[in-house]
């Protein structure tokens, strides 16, 4: 009975072993299954994928400091956005050269560099912060992760306190839409008020601007429901927008026309 027990105590101490062991292996298992869940590959010279998991953030550079951001969970690849009657947003080439572009990642971070900015992409919080290269300042910050719902999608980007937003085509009395909510629709609207001829496009004072690629209803709130918060929202189903980065307005413009084409030059009178 005595070798019996002695016998049982041991076998006791080995299973506890062996179950201490498998628990030391594991972990780290665990861990690098965790960490493989996001990859990031340059898939030509100007477009790196990042992969969380089962979802694909598409980033296409349309030259150093300006890129696109496109993600369709449902799987679609990136493309040109629908219009009844058929239209276009892009001229025929909107691309300059692309120099340098560069992945790199780490256990936190996806960074995408060029000579002109550097985009660097959250692994845990699947948030985006872009740096101008040539400031050292960080122009874009993303607040939280892009919503996909039901009735459409958005994104939120951090607002500072002496920050100014223009654009969103003809927003008929309204200038500078700091703390309020403009319509990116053709209400036919020419009163005060009213939108009239409406753009998916933005700039800020801070040094970047916006062009949501798509033809359907938006609203973009700037700072009206939340301090220190813009909330940019389409009645779509995926994601595509352009980023643009530059000092000036004059600069961010150019980009923007660099897209869509110059505009008309109105006749002298």
């Amino acid at each position: 009975m005595k070798k019996l027990s002695t016998s049982s105590t041991l076998l006791r101490r080995f299973a506890a072993m062996l179950a201490c062991m498998v628990c030391v292996v594991a972990v780290p298992m665990a861990v690098r299954a965790q960490t493989a869940e996001v990859s990031a590959v340059k898939i030509n010279p100007t477009t790196v994928d990042v992969v969380f998991g089962n979802e694909r953030m598409t980033f296409d550079f349309y030259g150093d400091n300006i890129f696109r951001l496109f993600q369709d969970n449902s799987g679609g690849i990136i493309r040109d956005p629908e219009a009844t009657p058929e239209a276009r947003i892009l001229v025929d080439n909107p691309r300059r050269e692309v120099t340098g572009l560069d992945v790199k990642a780490d256990g936190r971070c996806v960074v995408i560099s060029t000579p002109r900015i550097e985009v660097s992409l959250d692994k845990s919080t699947r948030l985006m912060t872009v740096t101008d290269k040539e400031s050292g300042r960080a122009v874009i910050e993303q607040a939280a992760a892009v919503d996909f719902g039901d009735k459409g999608v958005s994104i939120a980007l951090k607002e500072e306190p002496h920050e100014y937003f223009y654009g969103g085509g003809v927003q008929n009395g309204r200038f500078s839409h700091k703390g309020k909510i403009i319509a990116i629709e053709n209400q036919n609207s020419w009163t005060d008020g009213g939108v009239a001829s409406p753009t998916p496009f933005y700039w800020s004072t801070k040094g970047y601007g916006v062009m949501w690629y798509t033809f359907r209803k938006g609203a973009y709130d700037f700072g009206a429901t939340e301090a220190g918060r813009v909330a940019l929202s389409h009645e779509t189903d995926y994601l595509d927008l352009f980023f643009m980065v530059d000092a000036t307005p004059v600069a961010l413009l150019n980009d923007y026309y660099q897209l869509t084409g110059n505009p008309v030059l109105l006749p002298k009178f």
